[in-house]
């Protein structure tokens, strides 16, 4: 008879982590592309805002007489327009593909709708925030403008004092209209309920060895072995 090195007959099957994979990937190829297409810019809209938060951390205060400081100061606002431009962007390309997620999935629609009319006024605000010309005509392309316009400083405040902070939180109205904590609630909400529905993001497959204490390989129930190792004298 011809046997395992530990004296045990053996039968040769797909070990459980695969089997896991291939039903997987096979429940992967039934999810609409644009499932993926919406997630992806929402991850990415989320990046966006937590890099927005991270870039307010390089202000730094003191008396704007100075030029260095001014400078940094300019430097870190460009990277916040810059993130809160991304966020804005990602969202809206997001939305675009939303109206197809409906149709793909219809018992999806409703959450889709909710999404769609909650960030209408980003969808709105884009159109503003690229026309610089308007932009820039209505505030002065002006700093202080800016920081008034997304909450970070009273609107009746002549300007930032010299030594204070500049903090970016949840408060900050995303091209001032949309708290930023609202925003990113909704983004993570909507890709929550994708996971969900799709599992987008499982678990990753433990590929462990299925042999038994004895050393021989188990079989799942249902799979059929695949080669079966028997003597002939």
């Amino acid at each position: 008879m011809v046997s395992t090195a530990l004296g045990n007959p053996f039968t040769l099957g797909f070990p459980r982590g695969q089997v896991d994979l291939m039903s997987r990937l096979k429940r992967n190829e039934q999810i609409p592309p644009c499932v993926y297409l919406v997630a992806d810019h929402l991850d990415a809209a989320l990046a966006a805002g937590e890099d927005l938060i991270a870039a307010a951390q390089s202000w730094q205060p003191g008396e704007c007489c100075d030029p260095a400081i001014v400078g940094v100061q300019r430097w870190t606002l460009s990277r916040v327009m810059t993130y809160e431009m991304a966020l804005v962007t990602r969202v809206v390309k997001a939305r675009e593909h939303v109206a197809d997620l409906a149709d793909a999935a219809p018992h999806f629609r409703p959450l889709a709708q909710l999404f769609v009319s909650g960030t209408r006024d980003l969808y709105e605000a884009l159109k503003v925030i690229g026309d610089t010309a308007a932009l820039d005509f209505d505030t002065g392309d002006g700093t202080i403008a800016y920081l008034r316009s997304r909450g970070l400083i009273a609107a009746d405040a002549p300007g930032l004092a010299d030594y204070a902070p500049l903090t970016v939180n949840d408060d900050f109205l995303v091209a001032s209209r949309i708290p930023l904590g609202v925003v990113l609630d909704l983004i993570s909400e909507f890709i929550e309920a994708l996971d969900a529905q799709f599992e987008l993001y499982p678990d990753e497959p433990e590929f462990a060895s299925d042999s038994s204490p004895d050393g021989s390989f188990s079989v799942l129930p249902g799979d059929e072995p695949s080669v079966r190792a028997d003597s002939a004298a």
